[in-house]
């Protein structure tokens, strides 16, 4: 886990730094390493822990940890694990033997359980035996075609959840041939529905420039860990400076996934191409300006809306919920007006600074952001 560059530490570095670890220390329960809720009035949670891993490894504080604390920490995760591999934080599936038709509502929660031990550095108990039907380079092109790419956005989580377990299985557990199996099934079958019109996944099929944005992101981190070709990329720019709105954010009121989803990929195109230099850099100079807006005022924390914004400004973003047969799908918009901040946004916030400095070079926030590749939010073309 290097920095993402050796530059020193500006005046604005410190400064997000500050405010988010005094998030993270606002949301600590009790003593016991990695235990944290999510906001303000929770109490602990698996989100509040996995997040503030991340936030605290941007910032080079886990360094600070004992390898018998992040032994406790990484437990919690490793305590998700069922015993064919998959993480739940459901009673009553300990010993359950799934298909992939029937693991949707477990890709997510065991994409983050991932995640946030790769963050701690520490490999789960068990193998990941679920993944096994997916080995085979048909199945798993079959698998990844299944999806209803109309919802992009969906389909992209679930597609990079399968991505997470798959690379944590080859590394974790010797299965070398996941990259032949990734090369030639969820290669073959992402590169067949890309639409080129848009360089976005799933418009073709009737998602909007947003949602494919979206679902975008979530398969772009595939590519650049893999080392694949990303095709499209001019049409790939010119989707999304069209997705950005005219106060630099992603999402009316600004909203910590969709302002993270934006600045990753201006960020990562810019390094790909020249195409419209001036416009993404513009973009990109636009969106920081808004993600400062989310910083609270009190110097804790994100907000999850701008600061000049009003509750009749924002539209509630979607959460899904993944039913026992992929066609299930149920979209929920559960926004409540009265919570202002919560730990996922004290992590993109952060994450999206650090890679629009990255990208622009002058902002006075630039310094040594930390990226661990295997977190795949945090895979970039520049690594």
């Amino acid at each position: 886990m290097e920095p993402m560059t050796q530059i020193v530490q500006t005046d604005g570095y410190l400064r997000i730094k500050e405010v988010s670890l005094n998030f993270v220390r606002a949301m600590k329960i009790g003593t016991a390493p990695g235990v944290y809720c999510k906001e303000v009035g929770e109490g602990e949670s698996l989100y509040g822990s996995y997040h503030a891993a991340h936030i605290l490894d941007l910032f080079g504080e886990l360094d600070n940890i004992s390898e018998r604390d992040r032994d406790q920490w990484a437990d919690i995760f490793r305590k998700k694990q069922t015993g064919t591999g998959f993480f739940t934080n459901r009673a009553g599936f300990e010993n359950t033997i799934l298909n992939p038709e029937e693991l949707d509502p477990f890709w997510h929660s065991t994409r983050g359980n991932l995640w946030a031990l790769r963050i701690l550095d520490r490999a789960p108990h068990r193998p990941l035996d679920f993944i096994e039907p997916l080995m085979d380079a048909k199945a798993l092109y079959r698998w990844v075609k299944s999806y209803d790419w109309k919802n992009s956005w969906a389909a992209g989580n679930q597609i990079l959840a399968c991505a997470t377990a798959l690379l944590a299985q080859r590394d974790w557990f010797g299965a070398d041939d996941v990259d032949h199996v990734m090369e030639h099934g969820m290669y073959p079958a992402l590169e067949e529905l890309i639409d080129e019109h848009t360089g976005f996944w799933g418009t073709q099929y009737g998602s909007d420039l947003p949602s494919g944005l979206f679902g975008t992101i979530h398969v772009t981190p595939i590519y650049f860990r893999q080392k694949w070709p990303l095709r499209a990329v001019e049409r790939n720019v010119d989707s999304t400076l069209k997705c950005q709105l005219s106060d630099g954010s992603f999402w009316p009121g600004g909203s910590d996934c969709p302002d993270f989803d934006g600045a990753y990929m201006m960020a990562n195109l810019a390094e790909l191409t020249d195409y419209r230099r001036e416009d993404l850099q513009h973009a990109a100079r636009r969106y920081l300006e808004h993600a400062l807006m989310h910083e609270s005022p009190d110097a804790c924390g994100w907000l999850l809306h701008r600061r000049d914004s009003r509750p009749e400004d924002w539209v509630p973003r979607p959460h899904f919920l993944w039913k026992p047969g992929r066609q299930l799908v149920t979209e929920l918009r559960d926004d409540d007006p009265a919570r202002t901040h919560i730990m996922l946004g004290s992590w993109f916030y952060p994450l999206s600074i650090a890679l629009i400095a990255h990208m622009l070079g002058d902002t006075g926030y630039e310094g040594p952001y930390r990226m661990n590749a295997m977190s795949l939010h945090q895979s970039n073309v520049f690594e």
